[in-house]
């Protein structure tokens, strides 16, 4: 059984609580569908795919030449 944690997604102009069962920042994009080409923060920085996710943790994904969330 997967584990579900909850993430603060950026959605619109703001954070919403999102339950996903991603464990690293590649599972979310498959999980999500986000773009290869999106930029994620994770907590404010800049991440890699196989960076891991935290319960908690706050998450945005910028299209490139976009800003905002996906």
């Amino acid at each position: 059984m997967a584990t579900v944690k909850t993430i603060r997604w950026l959605s619109g102009g703001g954070f919403v609580d999102k339950q996903v069962e991603a464990t690293t920042v590649g599972q979310l994009r498959s999980e999500l569908d986000i773009s290869a080409t999106a930029d994620i923060a994770v907590d404010g920085t800049n991440v890699a795919d196989t960076h891991e996710l935290n319960d908690g943790s706050v998450v945005a994904a910028v299209q490139n030449n976009k800003s905002g969330g996906c």
